[in-house]
């Protein structure tokens, strides 16, 4: 217990700049010129601070598209 395990999230539509508060434990990584969406990613310390993530992006409105373990 006590270890982080790093997530990515893809969103479909971009971050806009007002929401990125609402994740201070996400970076958002460099899009491809483009890009609609958005790649968020950063570390996550259990279950509970997972679900909190993704229940903050759906009241925000963003869709996830696919959310996966990030190697070590």
């Amino acid at each position: 217990m006590g270890s982080t395990v790093r997530y990515e999230f893809i969103l479909a539509e971009r971050l806009a700049d007002i929401a990125q508060w609402a994740f201070p434990e996400l970076r958002e990584s460099t899009a491809p010129v483009g890009a609609r969406g958005s790649v968020l990613y950063g570390e996550i310390v259990d279950t509970a601070h997972l679900r909190g993530i993704i229940d903050r992006l759906q009241d925000l409105g963003y869709t996830i598209l696919e959310m996966r373990c990030l190697p070590d």
